[in-house]
């Protein structure tokens, strides 16, 4: 049995899809980071949620979404609130229009149905720190931070997709924050901002600075760019998937390719092209499973 186990932390999210003409057609549990340890539970992982969770039917059903395949939530703290809920509207396809929305706001009632809290635990029980620690975030708020310098991990894996995860942090505070990252995934669209605010030019220079293990810049159906150390030199590749699939939501496709990743990383001796090649396959299958159908995970 493997020593090893992969840990998220934050609120638990619960995803609504609707249609173009904003008729409801899924509900499941959601948010990048549960996302992505679902994704490594369905492979076989040991994995903890950790975090805060609404009283209501919404909690209910995403903490169940959670254990059913396989996501100890024994961690996660049920307060007396609402479920945060992502808003997910896909849109007419035949209309020429692919891009999916990602909101905040109900499209039925308007009003604000996420509310990112600040009281989340921030300590692991000590069973769990006698083992070889993985976390997965995707947000960056103080919180989190307490929650990486009060527990020892093994790697620390970040996911930065969303601009707004970091448009109000200031140079010192990202700087701070992803020098503690060994791997991170970094989305085509938060690139501007992101370098705008670190003040450096491009992608090698991120590396430089924060010393990573594995840079990973997704760009959609065209592939990725990897940049990775092989005996001490910078190597900067770039790879496009041979198969392309039919897009029905894209939501959960660059969670499951992180996963993918973490996962390889983390029973890897060593990170080279040959690292890459397989394991981009492997990202790039999990992620179809994914966007060809309605839901941001693969059942």
């Amino acid at each position: 049995m493997s020593n090893k186990i992969f840990v998220s932390h934050g609120d638990i999210i619960f995803d609504k899809v609707y249609d173009g003409n904003l008729n409801l057609i899924k509900q499941d549990g959601g948010g990048s980071n549960w996302n992505s340890l679902y994704n490594l539970s369905y492979m076989g992982e040991e994995c903890y949620a950790v975090g805060t969770c609404g009283n209501d039917e919404e909690g209910k059903l995403a903490l169940e979404s959670l254990k059913a395949h396989g996501v100890n939530v024994d961690l996660v703290r049920i307060d007396n609130m609402k479920t945060d809920v992502m808003n997910i509207i896909i849109p007419n396809s035949e209309l020429g229009d692919d891009t999916i929305i990602h909101s905040w706001y109900s499209p039925i009632t308007n009003k604000r149905t996420i509310e990112f809290r600040e009281n989340l635990p921030t300590k692991l029980p000590k069973e769990l720190m006698e083992k070889e620690i993985y976390v997965l975030l995707d947000k960056f708020e103080v919180v989190n931070l307490e929650f990486l310098n009060n527990n020892k991990f093994k790697k620390i894996c970040l996911d930065i997709g969303h601009v707004r995860f970091i448009e109000h942090f200031s140079k010192q505070y990202l700087t701070e924050f992803f020098k503690k990252a060994n791997l991170i995934q970094l989305n085509q669209n938060v690139i501007s901002l992101l370098f705008e605010r670190l003040q450096i030019k491009n992608e090698l220079e991120f590396f430089k600075l924060l010393d990573l293990d594995l840079l990973i810049i997704t760009n959609g159906k065209k592939g990725a760019n990897f940049i990775f150390k092989e005996n001490g030199e910078i190597k900067y590749i770039e790879k496009t998937p041979e198969i392309l699939a039919d897009v029905v939501d894209s939501s959960g496709a660059g969670d499951a390719f992180f996963a993918s990743f973490v996962k390889e990383y983390a029973y890897q001796n060593q990170i080279n092209e040959e690292f890459i090649t397989n394991t981009f396959i492997k990202a790039n299958t999990a992620s179809r499973e994914v966007i060809s159908q309605v839901g941001s995970r693969r059942k």
